[in-house]
Parts: structure tokens; C-alpha cells; sequence
């Protein structure tokens, strides 16, 4: 079992995604709905992430951690964490987040405190499609956060999938608005070939 950690850049601290999510994808054409088809290898995270996230195959989140594991234990900074976070999610009304899923097992694994009503993300619109300026204008402000820290803290934020990481700076950018935060640590599962 293997992963091949990406650096992430970004307005946090340090930030890694484990793998790339698709290694190769094929297309096949369209089928009988006009949908179009691919031939898709994932990494074996980006596999993983894909059957919790897309196939609600929950069983899946154990093979999750195992996997993640080793990097997390290798990750000196994780010692200093305080509370893990999960980046909201852009659909708010899946049966089950995974997103909240894996940073609820990581906070276990880091023995620390898991909070999943921090932080909010007020539009649900998928971007998908737009620039990376469209995205990151179109992110503004739609992300609130509920609570202020008592005491400093080094939170890690988890994200199941990154794709161009205007969710997480936004996040960023609403965490360093209080004076408590010191660190802000980025986990992604996968990043897309962006």
C-alpha cells in the first residue's frame, strides 16, 4: 500500500494531498443516456475516496485510515494539532459526509478533539467548471464560522477531494480572523490533475 503525498500550497501553514485522485482516464463514448463514459484508474486512495464518496460504501473509511496512517504518524507537525476540522462540504445534505467521516477517524488517530459545526459553507454551487478566479470570487464570503477559540489552538482542516483550493484558503482566510488560531494544517485525501 503506497501513496505519493503532494505538497499543497496555499495560505495555511503546510498542507499535503496523499495522492492524486485519477491516475488515467479513458474516454469511451456515450451510452445509451448520452452520458459519456470513461475508463478510469484511480490511485488506490483516490479508489478508496471515490467508493466512500460516491458509492456510500462506508466500510471504506477503515481502509482509509490504514492507509493514511503511516503518513500521519510521520508528520511531525500533527503532534502540535489541538482540534481537526472538516472543510465544509459543497454538498451540505449527503446521507453521510465523507469528509466528516475521515476527519473524525483522523482526530482519533491524533487523540485530539473533532469539531464538525465550526464552520459552514453558506452556497452549495459546485464550481466545476469555472477559472480559478471565477472560483476563488465566487467563494467569497460564503463561508462562516460559528465559534470563537478561548485559547490558542493548531487546527487541522481535512478535505476528502482538492481540486483548485479555493475552498481551503477561504477557510484559511476565516480561521486567521481569530486571534487564537496560530497554525492551520491542510490534510487532502486526493487532489485532481488541476
Amino acid at each position: 500500500m503506497s501513496l505519493n503525498p503532494i505538497r499543497l500550497k496555499g495560505n495555511w501553514d503546510k498542507g499535503y494531498a496523499l495522492d492524486a485522485h485519477i491516475i488515467k482516464s479513458t474516454y469511451l463514448g456515450e451510452d445509451e443516456y448520452g452520458h459519456n463514459k470513461f475508463d478510469t484508474t484511480r490511485s488506490m486512495i483516490g479508489e478508496l475516496v471515490y467508493q466512500l464518496k460516491y458509492k456510500n460504501k462506508t466500510d471504506k473509511i477503515y481502509d482509509i485510515i490504514e492507509l493514511i496512517n503511516p503518513f500521519l504518524q510521520k508528520w511531525h507537525d500533527m503532534k502540535t494539532v489541538d482540534i481537526v476540522i472538516p472543510a465544509p462540504p459543497s454538498k451540505k445534505y449527503r446521507e453521510v459526509q465523507p469528509v466528516h467521516l475521515i476527519a473524525k477517524m483522523i482526530a482519533k488517530l491524533l487523540n485530539v478533539p473533532y469539531v464538525n459545526n465550526l464552520l459552514e459553507k453558506l452556497n452549495s454551487g459546485q464550481s466545476k467548471d469555472k477559472s480559478l478566479k471565477d472560483k476563488t470570487e465566487s467563494i467569497k464570503g460564503t463561508i462562516i464560522k460559528h465559534k470563537q477559540f478561548k485559547k490558542d489552538v493548531n487546527i487541522l482542516v481535512v478535505d476528502d477531494l482538492y481540486d483548485s483550493g479555493t475552498t481551503l484558503n477561504e477557510v484559511c482566510n476565516v480561521l486567521k480572523k481569530d486571534k487564537h488560531v496560530n497554525k492551520i494544517f491542510v490534510l487532502a485525501m486526493t487532489k485532481t490533475k488541476r
